[in-house]
């Protein structure tokens, strides 16, 4: 009975992900017909031309970008992941997402803090580590309005501790264990949260961190923050 509900469950978010994939890719895809059925048309002025092309070409990518990160989740599911390790110093690595999510933050009001001395280094996957970091920090961002979002990296012993805590809005203790699901999606809605979604991030997070031989927790207080704690080999 209970592998019936199981495959229930599993066929349910099957659906519900292709009906999500299917809204998220076809919105730009209309997008890009548009601008180029109206540029054939010549219907678009001069003028606006060159920001239709730059809407289409910031589209596109949005495209290869869903698209990646399904087939992606299909690699590190059906574990073809290579890793290939290097030295990493956090601090620099901290200080490259600060970098790439800073507009990011600012829309919201939020600013990113980084704690981490020179010394704490340790041995990953440069762009799977960057991956992890990205998407927990973005999510931190989504859910945080006029606060702050706090890198933090120290070394225990053999281990490096990555913190990444918010002052966000929190998420409820019933939905702490589902965050990790593959088709999570946060219960504060669409129509009241933009960023109401987890869609792929955080299930492929999990999955990264376990391919490093890492382990990742996650605390969270309602109305207080979320902080994600993330443990790995030096």
């Amino acid at each position: 009975n209970d592998s019936m509900d199981e495959i229930e469950s599993l066929e349910n978010r099957r659906r519900q992900f292709m009906a999500d994939v299917s809204h998220e890719l076809r919105t730009p895809l209309t997008t890009i017909r548009g601008i180029i059925e109206g540029m054939s048309n010549d219907m678009i002025s001069e003028e606006e031309k060159e920001k239709g092309l730059g809407l289409a070409s910031n589209e596109a990518r949005r495209l290869i970008r869903l698209v990646n990160e399904n087939l992606d989740y299909e690699k590190i599911r059906s574990n073809q992941i290579e890793l290939l390790k290097q030295e990493i110093q956090l601090v620099e690595l901290f200080e490259i997402i600060k970098d790439q999510l800073e507009d990011t933050a600012a829309e919201r009001n939020n600013q990113i803090l980084i704690t981490a001395g020179p010394d704490v280094t340790l041995h990953a996957d440069y762009d799977r580590l960057t991956q992890i970091l990205i998407n927990i920090t973005k999510n931190s961002i989504q859910f945080t309005e006029n606060g702050q979002i706090s890198l933090r990296g120290f070394t225990i012993g053999e281990k490096v501790i990555i913190e990444i805590e918010d002052t966000g809005i929190g998420i409820d203790p019933a939905e702490i264990e589902q965050i990790w699901s593959r088709f999570y999606k946060a219960i504060v809605s669409r129509t009241t949260n933009p960023y109401g979604e987890f869609g792929l991030g955080l299930s492929i997070v999990k999955q990264l961190v376990t391919l490093h031989d890492g382990i990742i927790d996650v605390t969270s207080k309602k109305g207080h923050g979320t902080k994600f704690t993330i443990t790995l080999p030096k």
